[in-house]
């Protein structure tokens, strides 16, 4: 009956069959509510509340800061499982005419409103130069762009969560941000 051996295989041999019946219907009981209890993930219930709360935050972003950036062009954003660069944007048409700002949801739902604002943006740092200099895309020209709308404090809190979140070490920020202003 029993294949396994060992202390368990013991026990099984030496219980009748009548008396395992009946540790198996108080046993299978308890390890379904033992499981219940270590696997379950009770924020899921909310979890599309959360994204669509945080995806609409940064849609209001984008729209508060392109005008600021005198960018016209629209920007839609879109919550992805996975994304190699945790947010970033492109082109939805040839004419540049329209972009999609992705962002990854783990990286999402960890920002505050100001770092949300500040890895908006970033991104909108990318629109700008595509649609003036697109041969001139870098990450310290899209933070200059962006450091007209949020402070360099913000951008570095930004950069510091994003390499923590992606086990980074980093780059000197004065690479990314340029030299910090004097006092």
């Amino acid at each position: 009956m029993v294949a396994r051996s060992g202390p368990a295989s013991v026990i099984l041999r030496s219980m009748p069959v009548q008396g395992l019946r009946r540790v198996l219907r108080f046993v299978e009981p308890a390890l379904a509510v033992v499981f219940v209890l270590v696997f379950a993930r009770p924020v899921a219930k909310d979890l599309p509340n959360a994204v669509r709360l945080r995806a609409r935050r940064a849609q209001e972003f984008v729209d508060e800061l392109r005008p600021a950036l005198l960018i016209p062009n629209d920007v839609q954003i879109a919550v992805v499982t996975y994304h190699p660069l945790v947010f970033s944007v492109q082109p939805l048409d040839t004419d540049k005419n329209r972009f999609l700002l992705s962002m990854e949801l783990g990286f999402l739902l960890t920002l505050t409103d100001d770092e949300l604002r500040a890895a908006v943006a970033h991104e909108l740092g990318h629109v700008w130069i595509y649609t003036h200099h697109p041969f001139l895309q870098t990450e310290h020209l899209a933070n200059t762009i962006g450091q007209r709308v949020v402070d360099r404090g913000s951008f570095e809190k930004i950069y510091s969560k994003l390499w923590k979140y992606e086990g980074a070490s980093g780059a000197p920020i004065d690479d990314l941000l340029g030299p910090p202003p004097r006092p």
